[in-house]
């Protein structure tokens, strides 16, 4: 028996395994390669964009410091004050030379059509009034990097074409600059300082690079690499974008950007290792803490499931009779762990199912369904005997519906009160008001604050007054469209404290609630004439901001000793 016994609780611990285990594994590998290979994609995304971003910043810095001498030359050349003399051209060229990284300037003559400086010379001196022009912005040639004795430095020439009136060309001004210094602010950014980067000319010949790899190399892709063949095919066809190697994740990854007034391209590369780095020690703690998980699972069945079996046979057997309506008395509590807990729970369930019976007969009848589940959610709301509690009260009533029903038939007069109901059923079950009782034609609600507050219940109790009277004007088109006569409502609003229970017997009992501010209500509703709504001052102080009052007055009521402040809502 024993081992029969043993192997019913393998064949358990074996289904445990399989459908708890297996589902909770496959959740895990399934989320963690959805995660990873999601996160790896954004990663690589932010690097490229990232890439392009600094490429495009270093290229603007680096083409700032070229267009320095170019702008001062078009701002000499458009300069009213500039005349065609030997004496402007030394101003210029002492005023490019003055320029931070220029080396020197000098002009050298072009001459196509047979205009040479004698030309230019006695164009100046005859005085002709046409500006000599350059093109904007227009670089004729820049020369590669090259050891410049005289200047003991790296240079490269900027040479820029001059032209005259007619768009010939005069002569070419040769600009000589620090290499590195056109350079220096690249230099100082991080990324060329850790990553691997390089600027080429446009056929791909280094000319400034970061890496050792790269040193006693002249051209990009001269090795036959993959990735650097890629870069130097794509920079000839577009101006900027990156390039990934083959791998998952990618070896190697490469952004460029061209340059706009020169003929060069910065690159940047990046192992892909290196940029995924994060993801992929995230991946390998992700799997090692997911075996651990998965151990510690199957651990905790092995030691857990003969003790758990025994308790779960027992509340089984006990759940049987509560399906058949059968509480019975509580399972005995012996243990503070899991399963104490559950029986604890268990136990506390059975008493709230007694409970909730005797509620949902209570107040199934009287208010809205969804309202009923509501409520059911607050057993307190139905304990016999009742309490006392603040809530909002409102009673309608239409105005001369008694002499009314003397003119017509009963059976008009039940058809007009069913519809009228009708209407106001809808509404007040929309704001979830309890409905207390029908008077005639006649209304009683209440709502209770069981989850708001008593302002929030006040201003849904007036908001729910405001689509009573509003649903009135659907009503009247109706009673229209049957000749039938338009009928009027009033409404008092009311807040206090009254008795809220269970009134009447086992047999026929309903939720309702009593007290005088039931009576005040009443009469409050007797002052509002026809379309009003007339709210007490105790209602006002919580919603007068809220609120506006088209009119205020004060009134005797019976019962009350004083006269009372009573408030009109302007609707």
């Amino acid at each position: 028996m024993k081992k029969l016994k043993f192997l019913r609780f393998k064949t358990l611990q074996g289904r445990m395994i399989v459908l708890l285990l297996m589902p909770v594994f496959l959740t895990i590998f399934a989320g963690g390669m959805v995660s990873f290979i999601t996160t790896r994609n954004i990663m690589l995304t932010q690097w490229n964009e990232s890439a392009v971003l600094k490429l495009q910043r270093a290229a603007h810095n680096l083409e700032m410091q070229v267009l320095k001498p170019i702008e001062l030359l078009n701002a000499f050349y458009m300069s009213p004050y500039f005349q065609n003399t030997t004496q402007s051209e030394k101003i210029l060229i002492k005023s490019l030379t003055a320029l931070e990284g220029v080396v020197r300037v000098e002009f050298t003559h072009s001459q196509p059509d047979g205009i040479n400086k004698g030309k230019l010379d006695k164009m100046m001196h005859m005085g002709q009034k046409g500006h000599i022009r350059m093109r904007q912005g227009k670089i004729l040639k820049i020369t590669e990097p090259e050891y410049d004795t005289d200047a003991g430095q790296e240079t490269v020439k900027l040479v820029l074409q001059v032209v005259d009136p007619s768009e010939q060309i005069v002569e070419n001004l040769e600009i000589t600059m620090n290499f590195k210094y056109l350079l220096k602010d690249i230099f100082k950014l991080g990324w060329w300082q850790s990553d691997m980067a390089c600027i080429v000319d446009k056929d791909g010949r280094y000319l400034v690079h970061t890496n050792m790899l790269m040193k006693g190399r002249k051209f990009l892709g001269e090795n036959n690499d993959l990735i650097e063949s890629a870069v130097l095919k794509e920079i000839k066809t577009r101006g900027s974008g990156t390039v990934n190697s083959g791998g998952h994740p990618p070896e190697m990854v490469a952004g460029f950007q061209k340059l706009e007034h020169l003929p060069w391209t910065i690159i940047l590369f990046a192992k892909g290792n290196n940029i995924l780095k994060p993801i992929i020690q995230y991946r390998n703690a992700f799997a090692l803490g997911a075996v651990l998980m998965i151990i510690i699972i199957l651990v905790l069945i092995r030691v857990q499931v003969g003790h758990i079996v025994d308790k779960i046979e027992n509340l089984s057997k006990n759940a049987k009779k509560v399906a058949k309506g059968e509480y019975g008395n509580p399972i005995k509590v012996e243990t503070k762990d899991e399963i104490g807990q559950l029986i604890h729970n268990y136990n506390s369930m059975v008493k709230g199912l007694k409970e909730r019976d005797f509620i949902r007969d209570s107040f199934g009848r009287y208010v809205d369904p969804e309202f009923a589940k509501f409520l059911l959610k607050h057993p307190d709301a139905g304990e016999l005997g009742g309490t006392r509690r603040q809530v909002a009260v409102l009673m309608s009533d239409i105005r001369g519906f008694t002499a009314l029903s003397e003119t017509l038939s009963p059976e008009i007069i039940i058809s007009i009160l069913n519809q009228y109901f009708s209407h106001m059923i809808r509404i007040i079950q929309k704001h979830n008001g309890i409905i207390v009782d029908f008077f005639g034609d006649g209304i009683l609600v209440f709502f209770e604050p069981l989850s708001d507050s008593l302002k929030d219940t006040i201003h849904n109790c007036i908001l729910c007054a405001s689509d009573m009277q509003n649903e009135m004007k659907v009503f009247n088109k109706k009673m229209e469209s049957k000749n039938l006569p338009e009928l009027n409502m009033g409404i008092g609003v009311n807040t206090g404290p009254v008795i809220v229970g269970n009134i009447g017997s086992k047999t026929r009992a309903k939720y309702g609630i009593v007290g005088s501010a039931v009576n005040i209500t009443s009469r409050i509703q007797a002052k509002a004439k026809a379309n009003e709504i007339v709210i007490s001052e105790s209602v006002y102080k919580y919603m007068k901001e809220s609120i506006s009052i088209q009119k205020s007055f004060q009134a005797d009521l019976k019962g009350v000793d004083t006269a009372l402040t009573l408030h009109v809502i302007s609707q």
